[in-house]
């Protein structure tokens, strides 16, 4: 052991009164014993001194390190601070379509063509014991200018501005315009919500689309025979069993101040601008079966639409629908299929069906090397009214994956009309192709090219 300088110091002193009396045999012994003793506590005191020191050492340098660390993080700014459960989201998607709707070439900087651009808010917060309460707002966003964009539901757009509920300080312009609601989930007793939200006919749709409803997607073909949405809604969601989930939506429509059983025009005394009492009020319900590979669903709708009464109508429309989808993932590739059946009816001296149609489409995604995918489909709308004005749709695409959430992408559509049809195509998630009331001729092959890229956060 490295002997410490007070140590060498006190045995140097305690050695020299040793040698010096030889004489005194008995008190040298007693000496030797008393240094040996003292040798044996300082060696104890300097053991205690060098771990105390190399103990100072360890704190200095962890001390030191913490410090680096603290100098090396980037600075924390004085912005929003996201609580548990609390998360933005969105997609942000904007391109340029070239597209032909029957008055010539045009080009177009678009918002929205491979899927609706958006951005949303959730909440959930968790109460043990297998519950949690939730709530979700989301906005439709225009990129190319700026606007919120309106999405249709089973009641009058609000986007348009006509009010679909009877809150007296309603505007009736939708800010969130996609979706909208509070609800309380249980893995035990399923999932309950209030609001705005995907009626359950249209939540076996979207996942049945190659184009998940963009792009190039048929939905427009579709959209003509049932309702994506409902308003003024409680939506239920039972639990997953052995891959099977029901779900059940019952809409109170407009909800307005009103008696009127029909519509505006050729109707009974008492309507108003409001429209007829029971406009919107209406059901949906889906099953679903989804394990492995395979993906099979069945869903149901009926509501009532807002329109001309004319004899020898005396009810308003009442649009019922029912439709089937399935997927099967190969790996190397995911095929889809849909069929729907939608009809618009109105009683009264005679039985006035006004629309009659059945809506089906096949088709595949690609992946490709990780990065590329190659999607298409095949969409026909068979006119089942004497008019006969059948519709063929085709979807092609092309997506290039610069990461997860970035993608760029080339679509390409195009509906084939007969008989004075005056089907359009989609241009996009946000359905902004030109119809018969912005301009399309009757029998025309609506066209259109969209060029873009995706962000999602």
């Amino acid at each position: 052991m490295q002997k410490h300088p007070i140590t060498l110091a006190i045995l140097a002193c305690f050695g020299s009164l040793a040698l010096s009396s030889p004489t005194q045999a008995a008190p040298l012994d007693e000496l030797r014993a008393e240094i040996q003793a003292q040798k044996a506590r300082l060696e104890k005191l300097e053991e205690l001194l060098q771990a105390t020191a190399a103990t100072a050492a360890t704190a200095t340098r962890k001390a030191e390190q913490a410090t680096q660390a603290v100098a090396a993080a980037p600075a924390k700014g004085k912005g929003l601070a996201m609580s548990d459960g609390f998360s933005i989201y969105g997609i942000i998607d904007a391109g340029i379509e070239i597209g032909d709707y029957g008055q010539g070439n045009k080009t177009r900087v678009q918002s929205g063509l491979g899927s609706a651009s958006r951005l949303g808010f959730k909440g959930e917060r968790n109460f043990g014991d297998d519950l949690a309460a939730y709530f979700q707002l989301e906005a439709g966003v225009s990129i190319d200018n700026g606007q919120n964009t309106g999405h249709s539901s089973n009641v009058s757009n609000p986007g348009a501005g006509s009010a679909s509920s009877a809150s007296v300080n309603t505007t009736g312009v939708a800010i969130f315009s996609r979706n909208t609601f509070l609800g309380l989930r249980s893995e035990k007793f399923g999932d309950l919500r209030f609001g705005r939200d995907y009626a359950p006919i249209y939540s076996i749709t979207s996942p049945s689309d190659p184009f998940t409803i963009g792009g190039a997607t048929a939905f427009r073909l579709w959209s003509s025979a049932a309702a994506s949405r409902f308003d003024n809604a409680v939506f239920y969601a039972t639990p997953k069993l052995a891959g099977f989930q029901g779900k059940v939506a019952y809409s109170a429509g407009m909800e307005n101040n009103s008696r009127a059983d029909v519509g505006v025009t050729g109707g009974t005394p008492g309507n108003s601008s409001s429209g007829p009492e029971n406009e919107g009020k209406g059901v949906s319900a889906s099953l679903t079966y989804g394990k492995g590979p395979l993906f099979l669903g069945a869903g149901y709708l009926s509501f009532q639409r807002t329109g001309t009464v004319t004899a020898p109508a005396t009810e308003n429309i009442n649009r019922t629908s029912y439709n089937f989808a399935a997927t099967y993932d190969l790996g190397l590739a995911k095929l889809y299929g849909h069929y729907l059946r939608g009809k618009d009816t109105q009683d009264g001296a005679l039985a006035n069906t006004s629309l009659d149609r059945a809506v089906w489409w096949l088709g595949l995604a690609v992946p490709m090397a990780g990065r590329h995918t190659l999607r298409g489909v095949y969409g026909h709308l068979d006119d089942r009214l004497s008019s006969n004005r059948d519709s063929d749709h085709i979807g092609l695409g092309y997506e290039f994956a610069l990461d997860k959430q970035t993608d760029l992408y080339a679509y390409y559509a195009q509906v084939t009309n007969q008989n004075g049809g005056q089907n359009s195509l989609c241009a996009g998630g946000t359905c902004q192709g030109y119809d018969k009331d912005s301009g399309l001729p009757a029998n025309f092959t609506p066209k259109s090219l969209m060029l873009g890229a995706r962000y999602r956060f």
